[in-house]
Parts: structure tokens; C-alpha cells; sequence
């Protein structure tokens, strides 16, 4: 079986370095030679998409911001899992809103705006705001918090969406899978704490999980979606709120690595390429840290003999500041002991000076 990953990222490595036990191809296809491209059977520039659909079994990708000439052909040819409609609604924040409004679904009121000074002008009208641009805007990029003292700064003109800002209890997610028989399961979703917009750290178990669940399985169904998605939360006096979903393996999933009975990368390869989804198990309380902005070389064996440790580094060409460059995964008895030794980690990481890496 030979499967194609738009995208040479982080994220298509791990999916082809978890399934090297299996007897699959694995083709990328992307603008510039990232991680996966390095260990991949075969590199096509996107130029070449039509050569790169044709020579694929099923085509999956592993990140948003796809050239619509790839999905066109991929889904003309019927090889593109998750669907195209999945990821057309990721392209702009606006779209995905209006789905999941129009779908009933929990998220916070929001407005649309042509440009950063009609947003700045209605996120007045709530007493807190979140700006978000609808292109691009991942991991806190082209973000402005905004209330009733913030004075206007200029900002580009693109298309903005103006949410009610939640003052939530926390932030959770859940990573969940659907197959082509319409098989549904998910993961223990997580507890996760992120800062400037970027995700530090994460920790599952975490409680208030049927609706979390709920969601995940109507959303998917709705969008008659193929592999695993991430959905993220807000979490508000027991409520639960949409922040948004990504159709793909997601950052919040990376410690069913060694936690769980079966990664999310292993779930998403079996789903697109028409096999079974599985049901996965949590073996133990695990979570990660995220690596951001700086080498670890040097702290390696701190981390490792502080025990139940794993780390994945994502050979990327250049460190710099806010950029993800590998993670930690911890694993232990009890809730309470992974969120000691995550500590532990980001000490050894960070010191008392996180803001300096993100």
C-alpha cells in the first residue's frame, strides 16, 4: 500500500516513523523538504501533485493550508481522507464558525469583520474579545486580546473573526477516530495548558468527558470524516465550548505514544487507508511537554533519569523562538505524579524563563 502525506512536517514524520512496521509506502508532497521528507520512500515537489495523487493508494495530510490543486484532484480521484470539506472549513475561521453554528454546536458568539480596524470596533461590543484572523493565525499567530481599556493599534487588513472572550475553568481536548464504516472511538481526552496561544503541556485523564465525546462523534459524523481529528475545548462551569477542531493528528494526541494502547498516528494511518479503527486504551495517566524555541541536547540525560520519560525530537533545520522543535512524553501511576514530573521537565527546559522561548 502505498499512502501520500501533504505536508512534510513534525507531524508526517511521526505517522511514518510509527508505521514503519507496516508493510506501506509512505509519499510526501510539499513546497520545501521538512522532517518527514527526509525519511519518506519518495519527496514530490508541489509541483508535481498529479504524479504524486497517481502513484498513492489514499492521500492524507498533516496540516491545513493545502494548495486547492492538490485537494481538487486528490478528491476527484477518491483518494483523499479526511475529506476535503474537512479541511476547506479549516482554510478560513469564518467557515469553520459558521459550521459549527449552523450545526448546533457549543461555541462562543462571535462577529465577522473585513478589516483589523472594523474588528477592533466590534470587539468593543463584548466587555473581553479574542481577534483571530480567518487565514492562518496557529499557534497565537495574528491573535489580539482586546478589551474595553485596549487602544487601537494598527494591525493588517484581512478578514477577521471577533470572539467573546471565555473566561474559562480550563482548556481541554479529545483526539477521536472514525473509520469508512463509520466506526467511531476516542481517546481520553486532556487537560492542556497553553500560553501566548501555544500548547506547553498536557495531562490525560481529565474529567467531564461524555460531552467531550458527544461532540467529537456528532461533529465527525456531520462532516462523514475519515481518520482522526483533535477537537479543543473550553471549559466553563461544567459547559463545554468548541474553540475549534483540526482534521488531522494534533499536538494535544502526542502522548498516546507511550501512554496509551495505540497512538493517534497508528489510528489515523489504519482509518485513511480503509482498515479498522481500533479501540485505544489508556495504559497510564500521561501527558507532554512541548520543546519551543531551543535544543535539549544538553539536558537529554536530566530528562531521562528523571524515569517514565520519552523524547521525540523532530529534526527541524533551524532553531528558533516559538517554533516546536521536539516534545517530552511523561508517563506515570497517577494523575498526580505525571503533573510533578512535567514540572520537573520544564524546569530542566525552561528554567523561570519560558516566556523567552515562546
Amino acid at each position: 500500500m502505498k499512502i501520500g502525506i501533504i505536508g512534510s512536517g513534525q507531524l508526517g514524520y511521526m505517522m511514518i516513523n510509527t508505521m514503519r512496521r507496516y508493510p506501506i509506502e509512505f509519499y510526501v508532497i510539499d513546497d520545501n523538504r521538512g522532517p518527514s521528507s527526509e525519511i519518506a520512500d519518495k519527496f514530490y515537489d508541489v509541483s508535481e501533485y498529479k504524479e504524486f495523487v497517481d502513484a498513492c493508494d489514499y492521500v492524507t495530510y498533516e496540516f491545513e493550508h493545502i494548495s486547492s490543486e492538490i485537494l481538487n484532484y486528490a478528491d476527484e480521484m477518491g483518494k483523499l481522507r479526511p475529506s476535503r470539506k474537512a479541511v476547506e472549513l479549516k482554510k478560513d475561521r469564518s467557515l469553520e464558525k459558521k459550521f459549527l453554528k449552523d450545526h448546533n454546536f457549543p461555541i462562543a458568539d462571535y462577529q465577522y469583520a473585513e478589516t483589523y480596524r472594523d474588528a477592533f470596533n466590534m470587539a468593543k461590543s463584548f466587555q473581553k474579545a479574542v481577534i483571530k484572523s480567518c487565514m492562518g493565525g496557529y499557534d497565537g499567530k495574528n491573535q489580539y486580546y482586546i478589551n474595553q481599556d485596549t487602544q487601537y493599534e494598527s494591525h493588517p487588513d484581512m478578514p477577521y473573526v471577533i470572539e467573546k472572550f471565555i473566561d474559562y475553568d480550563y482548556e481541554a481536548s479529545i483526539i477521536a477516530v472514525r473509520d469508512e464504516k463509520g466506526k467511531f472511538f476516542n481517546f481520553e481526552p486532556s487537560f492542556n495548558y497553553n500560553q501566548n496561544g501555544i500548547l506547553i503541556y498536557n495531562i490525560s485523564p481529565v474529567k467531564n468527558t461524555l460531552e467531550m465525546i458527544d461532540i467529537a462523534k456528532r461533529l465527525m459524523e456531520s462532516l462523514d470524516y475519515i481518520g482522526v481529528m483533535g477537537i479543543e475545548y473550553y471549559v466553563k462551569d461544567g459547559d463545554v465550548i468548541i474553540n475549534e477542531y483540526a482534521p488531522r493528528v494534533h499536538n494535544t494526541g502526542h502522548h498516546t505514544l507511550t501512554g496509551s494502547s495505540i497512538s493517534q498516528f497508528e489510528e489515523h494511518i489504519l482509518a485513511v487507508s480503509g482498515m479498522d479503527a481500533v479501540r485505544p486504551d489508556l495504559f497510564v495517566p500521561s501527558g507532554i511537554v512541548n520543546i519551543i524555541g531551543t535544543d535539549i541536547e544538553r539536558h537529554i540525560p536530566k530528562i531521562l533519569e528523571l524515569g517514565k520519560t520519552n523524547i521525540y525530537w523532530y529534526h527541524k533545520n533551524e532553531v528558533r523562538r516559538k517554533r516546536k522543535m521536539g516534545h517530552v512524553n511523561v508517563y506515570g501511576d497517577t494523575y498526580e505524579e505525571v503533573r510533578e514530573k512535567i514540572k520537573d521537565v520544564m524546569e530542566i527546559i525552561y528554567g523561570d524563563n519560558l516566556e523567552k522561548f515562546i
